[in-house]
């Protein structure tokens, strides 16, 4: 019968429940609420209500009954909107401390849960709103900023505004926190708040400048057109206010400016530009203290700009100047990591703007951190990749000396951003002398340094004259040259050099080279393959044959190729018929250990063949499935109860396994696919038999015998009258009754079928291109958008997107059709971001993994459900509810896992009624 005692509804909470009456009682029980019962979260939620509402315990006591209210109202299971309506009634009789531990907890739900709202019945909300209208007005700071977070719940979005000018810190922030909250929901903000959250710019709290600045950038954005009070274009108006936040005295303000700065699309070129002109900036950001807060905030601060100068005021034209100058000569390498990326984000804005970014940047390589410095090389190298970057010969000096550098990860970048640089003939030779000097110090530079040179003889063919060949090769022009030693690394580097000129060039080059030169082209083509072209026999003068042949002869990579491949089919083959002899053996014989390992040897090897056909592959992984079932056998065979665990586990990759071939092998013939159906009645039957040795429990018992009999029907109606046996003498027991030993004796008597796919089939597959290498930036209250840029191979239906969270928890979405387009022959583009939901406490830098899958239809969905699980059903669970939870598809993973990293751009503090500023 069910009771009602104090704020929440049960039917099976004790009548005796009493109020959290010691600290150490109530915190055991906030540490213990995770793993508790239905029924113990209820006792919990009722002793924590009761104990928000004694009067007479100490605040610190009530508190964490606050706290355990909370946790009980988002779990799944209590009544949560009679928790959160208790809650609301105690905020009347409760001190300041508890009604703002009761506001964070509010917040927090409405967090968890995004309509929490509406849960709330509406004399609820109405007794809510007026707490929130009265406090929102208290002495108390850390009261009134609390109410002004509960704003957004009682629907007074639009009174937040107001507080955005509060006397205090902690309230001003609270406010913009929420207007930042609506505008990254998807709410538009008014074009009116510019300059509200301009004014925040120039607070005293680096808290509120940090908030203000993403604010700035968000409503400039949105309003790009608007045009500001300086007559400016309104995204050029937030682009100089963030530029000037640039010289923030905080070095968090200004890591967030730098970074906010490479966010801005379309802004006018002339601003960009002038963010390199060394000009003093505006304003420091110091703001008087005398300013002060509050109603007369306005009058005080438009005096304050009266005070400005007129040439102060002309530098709001030019705001913008020298911005990434300071931010490139931070003391903090935090700041100079973010300006250098912003710059490599902007320079594609820009051809003019990347022009001037190249020689800061390049100043950059004397930073005295090696993570700038690898930073400013990598950006320089992929705006090389853009359009070719001409260096001049203070900025060659500069590269010159970093590729002296003790740090091989800042060498290895120096070489790949020189092979996209151009420039002058003597700084060719002077470049030219520095590798030499590396070649000689680093031995283990030799590969990077000859990919490099081969790009750098691309990109200065015009530079690269016969003259320039003889001087770096050590060529006479009038008398006979001594040969160079074939193994000097440096005559070698120096032949990768000119060798790879553009065709034209290379005819002339070619010309004045000493038959000793092409001589050494094979030994060169063979030692360092890829750093030579592959027409060089064409160049050969005619008097030298045998080098032409040398040269057009198949390169020993390809030669061993072609000489081993009648081989490798024959191994391919070979093994492939050892497979399937162990295959038959393991279909034919009794099981033993010894067999499966066999079989699961003899498939793995195989697979690892490259000559292997995909329906030899197929086969092969029907053969590790053939094998679990092996191990199913002997495991049943044993009847030991200690092995239910792993004969569950067994049991779920046999079935899943199963439907991977079928949903990834396209073009299978109906007896193979039979053949893998009866492999999933052995997972089935082999469930239930470990279900019998656990918990049983006759519910699921009756509905996955039910199901079973559907199973082995089918099968049975596809299978010829001498494999019928086995399924027929199962169909008999399962028709009558159900009884461990009758499980056993088919899991004992279970041969599997032969499974022939046709050689026309197709194994489907997904491959993951990962984009920039920039960590993902999120704010865990809010959507995480991960994007998923995927190539498909032979599928195009059914496909999901598998994220696995920092929890390690996995989540699936289903992709629209319309996001995937065909690209090629039987090949598909995946492009599409989804949205995560990362629980609370993930501010932490943390990593997401993705992959790509498909969805296929189960053939009995619900006992599939439990098989796939690889345990049995939770006793608390009611049965048809749990039926319900369960989809009727399995989902099958086409792809690898790949991590992408997250950072986070803000970690907010605990919730505390204590906090103080």
């Amino acid at each position: 019968m069910s009771t009602k005692r104090g704020f929440v509804e049960t039917d099976t909470c004790p009548s005796d429940c009493t109020p959290y009456t010691t600290y150490q009682e109530a915190h055991n029980a906030l540490q213990a609420l995770k793993h508790t019962s239905h029924a113990g979260i209820l006792e919990h939620a009722e002793r924590a209500l009761l104990t928000v509402s004694a009067q007479h315990l100490p605040s610190a006591i009530r508190q964490i009954g606050v706290r355990l209210a909370t946790i009980a109202c988002a779990h799944p299971e209590p009544n949560s909107a009679s928790i959160a309506a208790s809650l609301v009634r105690a905020l009347k009789d409760a001190d300041p401390s508890i009604r703002c531990e009761i506001y964070a907890s509010l917040i927090t739900l409405h967090e968890i849960k995004s309509q929490f709202h509406t849960f709330l019945s509406p004399e609820v909300t109405n007794a809510l709103g007026q707490c929130v209208r009265t406090d929102v007005n208290h002495s108390q700071h850390h009261l009134r900023s609390a109410a002004v977070a509960c704003l957004q719940i009682v629907g007074g979005n639009n009174g937040v505004r107001r507080f955005t000018d509060d006397a205090h810190p902690k309230v001003r922030q609270t406010a913009l926190s929420v207007i930042q909250r609506q505008q990254m929901v998807g709410k538009e903000l008014g074009a009116e708040m510019y300059g509200e959250c301009v004014a925040a710019t120039l607070d005293d709290a680096e808290q509120v400048r940090m908030i203000a600045v993403s604010l700035v950038w968000a409503i400039g954005s949105q309003y790009a057109k608007h045009v500001s009070l300086h007559n400016l274009r309104l995204l050029d108006d937030a682009f100089i206010k963030v530029c000037d936040m640039v010289n923030d005295s905080s070095m968090l303000v200004r890591q967030r400016a730098c970074l906010i700065l490479g966010r801005f699309r379309r802004v006018s070129p002339q601003y960009l530009e002038q963010t390199f002109s060394k000009q003093v900036m505006s304003n420091l950001r110091s703001v008087p203290r005398s300013l002060g807060y509050g109603r007369n905030r306005g009058l005080h601060s438009s005096k304050f700009h009266q005070r400005e100068t007129v040439d102060e005021l002309r530098l709001l034209d030019s705001g913008a100047a020298g911005a990434f100058v300071h931010g490139l000569e931070d003391e903090y390498q935090e700041v100079r990591d973010a300006a250098i990326e912003s710059i490599l984000e902007l320079s594609s804005e820009s051809p003019v703007f990347a022009s001037r970014a190249v020689d800061f940047l390049v100043d950059m390589f004397n930073d005295s951190s090696d993570r700038v410095r690898v930073r400013a090389i990598r950006a320089l190298t992929v705006m090389g990749t853009r359009s070719v970057i001409y260096l001049t010969d203070e900025q060659l000096s500069i590269a010159v000396s970093a590729i002296k550098d003790s740090s091989q990860s800042v060498r290895l970048r120096i070489y790949e951003f020189l092979s996209v640089s151009v420039v002058s003939s003597n700084g060719l030779q002077q470049l030219m002398h520095a590798i030499q000097d590396n070649l000689e110090a680093y031995s283990s530079d030799l590969l990077p340094v000859y990919r490099a040179l081969k790009l750098l003889g691309a990109n200065h063919s015009n530079i690269i004259t016969p003259q320039l060949t003889c001087t770096l090769l050590n060529i006479s022009q009038h008398y006979l040259s001594r040969e160079a030693r074939i193994d000097d690394v440096v005559y070698a580097g120096n032949v990768i050099l000119v060798i790879n000129t553009k065709r034209a060039t290379r005819h002339a080059v070619a010309s004045v080279l000493p038959d000793y030169v092409f001589g050494h082209l094979p030994y060169l083509c063979d030692k360092y393959p890829g750093c030579l072209p592959n027409n060089l026999a064409e160049y050969v003068p005619a008097h030298l044959p045998y080098v032409r042949q040398m040269l057009v002869r198949p390169t020993p990579d390809t030669l061993v190729t072609q000489m081993t491949r009648d081989d490798d089919e024959q191994q391919t083959s070979a093994l492939f018929t050892r497979m399937q002899r162990v295959l038959n053996k393991a279909c034919e014989e009794p099981a033993s250990g010894q067999i499966a390992d066999d079989l699961v040897l003899a498939a793995r090897t195989f697979l690892h063949t490259a000559t292997a056909e995909c329906r030899q592959k197929v086969v092969a992984r029907y053969a590790e499935l053939v094998s679990i079932g092996v191990k199913i056998k002997v495991m049943v065979e044993s009847h030991d109860t200690m092995q239910v665990g792993e004969l569950f586990a067994l049991t779920a990759r046999l079935m899943h396994g199963s439907y991977e071939i079928e949903a990834r092998t396209q073009g299978l013939d109906p007896l193979a696919r039979t053949s893998l159906v009866y492999l999933r009645v052995l997972a089935h039957t082999a469930w239930l038999f470990a279900h019998s040795l656990s918990e049983h429990d006759p519910r699921v018992s009756a509905k996955m015998r039910e199901e079973l009999q559907l199973r082995t029907t089918s099968v049975a109606q596809a299978l010829s009258s001498d494999k019928f046996t086995a399924a027929k003498e199962l169909l008999s027991a399962l028709s009558n009754d159900q009884t461990p030993e009758i499980l056993q004796h088919f899991v004992r008597e279970f041969r599997a079928l032969e499974f022939v796919p046709k050689s026309q089939c197709q194994y489907a597959r997904a491959e993951i291109q990962l984009g920039s290498r920039r960590p993902l930036e999120f704010d865990h209250r809010f959507p995480l958008r991960v994007p998923i840029n995927a190539r498909l191979f032979w599928t195009s239906r059914n496909i999901v997107a598998n994220v696995t969270l920092p929890t390690q928890t996995t989540r699936v979405w289903r992709v629209p059709p319309n996001f995937i387009k065909p690209c090629g022959l039987m090949q598909s583009s995946l492009v599409w971001d989804v949205e995560v939901e990362l629980p609370l406490g993930s501010g932490e830098v943390a990593a997401v993994k993705v992959a790509v899958g498909m969805e296929c239809a189960s053939d009995v969905p619900w006992s599939d459900a439990f098989v796939v699980r690889a345990a049995s059903v939770p006793v608390l669970y009611d049965i048809t509810d749990y039926y319900k939870k369960h989809e009727s598809h399995v989902v099958v993973e086409i792809s690898s896992l790949q991590t992408l990293s997250v950072n986070p751009i803000e970690i907010r503090p605990q919730p505390s009624a204590h906090t103080r500023i």
